[in-house]
């Protein structure tokens, strides 16, 4: 026996630190904001702080609450009254204090199904807000995204900016070194310096885009603009340089279209919008119909009670009763309400029938988008290889005083200026390729 309970004591110590070791596998890691960040990282940090997700947060706490008070509607009421007045009328039967003690309470028999149609109501409003969130949750993915994109953008070219800078630099310094040779003019230096200027210039606004898409994505995060955060090196990119081709999607656009179909919230939420309403004008027609509740109460005559001191049971009261309510005449207004709360619904419907429509057109721009952005590294990719073999040819007839300064410095602009394409070119493919999974509903 003895034997037993050591083995079963050694059972449950396991299953214990098992659960244990499972709830702390489950808590979320802390993040290190001073630690170069992953995209996964800020869009957890996002969906954790993010002004949009805390409310989004508190709606449907809020929607949760309206569900428990139409529950609530299925069980009685109570309420306690008491008083207590002073006075300083003896006369006319006043009596110096009064003293007050009641309690009442009160239950719907019968509504005609009122609360049933409260309750579904509740429960449509619950499921609207919940697919409502959850397109948030994909809105505010999308945005974090396309911040942590042109965060990355921005740096690359600030460092392509500082590589066309310090060559232009050292052609400025070749060119006053060769005109004190006697082998250029001074207007060979002040070409060379105007285009030292221009480039500095481009560093300068790179580095302030830099600036404030680091500024815009911790913002987009739920934290101060201002917070120092940095994000890892893409390495997407760096493979992509090496590779010369980056991953087209293979799908159609007929099957980009049916997959939104299938996955975006709207729908849901409109589903469940359209039910509610629908339940709304249900609930409104139904309040012309009677309402059959009872009513008990049960009062303490405390004046006298206090002023005699006698048997208690002698100063209480109690009564029970049923009332029938009914709505004989109102204006009209019952009969209004049904009318809005029909034109309502109508308007509904429309909008509803015409949300498909318009998910089929945002998918298939972005699905457009995405292929012109496609196209578009291709052909960025084709002019940074043509920019740099034009420059080495350039250079090399420089060298050999078959080309002119001008030209070298043409080719050097026309070089910097691919580079800055590719760039461009590449993340705003990445963009591109995650505005379509968000219109595919897809984007996590």
């Amino acid at each position: 026996m003895l034997q037993w309970i050591i083995r079963l004591t050694l059972i449950l110590v396991i299953i214990q630190c098992t659960v244990l070791l499972c709830v702390d596998a489950q808590e979320p890691q802390e993040i290190d904001l001073s630690q170069p960040l992953t995209l996964e990282q800020c869009i957890q940090l996002g969906l954790e702080r993010s002004t949009s997700m805390r409310n989004a947060r508190l709606s449907l706490a809020i929607q949760e609450l309206r569900l428990k008070n139409a529950r609530a509607d299925y069980f009685p009421i109570i309420t306690s009254s008491g008083s207590y007045n002073s006075n300083d009328r003896l006369d006319f039967g006043f009596e110096p204090e009064n003293y007050n003690l009641g309690l009442t309470g009160r239950y719907t028999l019968w509504d005609n199904g009122q609360r049933e149609v409260g309750l579904a109501q509740a429960k449509e409003g619950l499921k609207a807000t919940t697919n409502r969130n959850e397109g948030l949750k994909q809105s505010v993915i999308l945005q974090i995204t396309q911040a942590y994109y042109n965060v990355l953008k921005d740096t690359e070219l600030v460092k392509v900016s500082e590589d066309v800078l310090a060559r232009s630099i050292e052609d400025t310094e070749q060119t006053i070194a060769l005109k004190e040779a006697g082998v250029l003019i001074p207007a060979d230096v002040a070409t060379a310096r105007v285009r030292q200027a221009s480039n500095e210039l481009s560093l300068v606004n790179n580095q302030n885009a830099l600036q404030i898409s680091q500024a815009t994505l911790p913002r987009l995060m739920g934290l101060d603009p201002g917070s120092l955060i940095t994000v890892e090196v893409d390495e997407s990119f760096q493979l992509y340089l090496d590779r010369g081709t980056i991953e087209k999607i293979q799908i159609t656009v007929e099957e980009a279209i049916q997959t939104a179909l299938d996955n975006r919230p709207e729908f849901k939420e409109t589903e469940a919008s359209l039910k509610q309403q629908e339940w709304s004008l249900t609930l409104s027609k139904l309040q012309r119909w009677p309402r059959l509740s009872a009513n008990a109460n049960y009062n303490v005559d405390l004046d006298n009670y206090l002023r005699e001191r006698i048997n208690f049971s002698e100063f209480r009261s109690w009564s029970v009763g049923a009332s029938l309510n009914f709505t004989l005449y109102d204006g009209g207004v019952l009969g209004n309400i049904v009318k809005e709360r029909s034109m309502q619904l109508e308007q509904a419907r429309e909008n509803a029938s015409d949300l498909e429509r318009s998910v089929a057109l945002d998918v298939r721009q972005s699905y457009l988008n995405l292929k012109r952005s496609e196209t578009v590294v291709e052909i960025s990719n084709t002019q940074v290889e043509n920019a740099r073999l034009s420059l080495e040819v350039i250079q090399g007839r420089y060298r050999v005083g078959k080309a002119i300064l001008l030209e070298v410095l043409d080719a050097q602009t026309s070089y910097a200026q691919a580079l800055t394409n590719q760039v461009n070119a590449f993340y705003d493919y990445k963009i591109a390729l995650a505005r379509l999974q968000d219109a595919m509903g897809v984007l996590q």
